[in-house]
């Protein structure tokens, strides 16, 4: 049996280089990379919270159920877009100290749910405790130190664009 001969993919071709080019950019200009995720993370707020009172409407016209918290929630969100875009550095910041409170609580989860680990053998349930241990003092450092945070941000949006590249890169041949 033989295979259909398979054609060369430009457009998987094209968007691996933008991607690699993405990661370039992301690499040389950090700063503006973590500009445009906050203006980005700015306008999906917005996007969500006129989808919440879109939502809201709907339940009130619907069900006959009207909630204040889900038009609450919307006008929060709103806002946030708003601080976000018109305050870029204030969004840099923020997202910073998300990541690093994201990194904090996933340690601290590890940590307690650890000892379920211990069913699978002392020497797995301690590597776990060690790595628990050891993202724990990741978090805690970027947490105090927001510039290493925003360096690590940049590290992983730029990982990301270059791998996506080569994988499309790789597949388009």
């Amino acid at each position: 049996m033989s295979e259909p001969k398979r054609r060369f993919d430009w457009f998987g071709f094209i968007i691996g280089l933008i991607s690699l080019y993405a990661g370039y950019l992301v690499i040389w200009y950090p700063l503006r990379s973590l500009s445009t995720i906050a203006v980005i993370f700015g306008f999906f707020a917005i996007l969500r919270g006129v989808y919440q009172l879109w939502f809201g409407s709907q339940m009130t016209r619907f069900l006959g159920v009207r909630s204040g918290w889900t038009i609450f929630s919307a006008i929060v969100d709103i806002i946030i877009g708003i601080i976000f875009i018109s305050h870029v550095q204030v969004g840099v910041a923020a997202i910073v100290y998300l990541f690093a409170i994201w990194f904090l609580l996933d340690a601290v989860f590890q940590i307690f749910t650890a000892r379920f680990y211990h069913f699978f053998g002392r020497k797995y349930y301690i590597l776990i405790v060690i790595v628990a241990l050891l993202n724990l003092l990741f978090a805690v450092i970027l947490l105090f130190n927001p510039v290493l945070a925003g360096d690590f941000i940049v590290f992983l949006l730029a990982f990301f664009f270059f791998a996506t590249g080569l994988s499309e890169i790789i597949e388009a041949f």
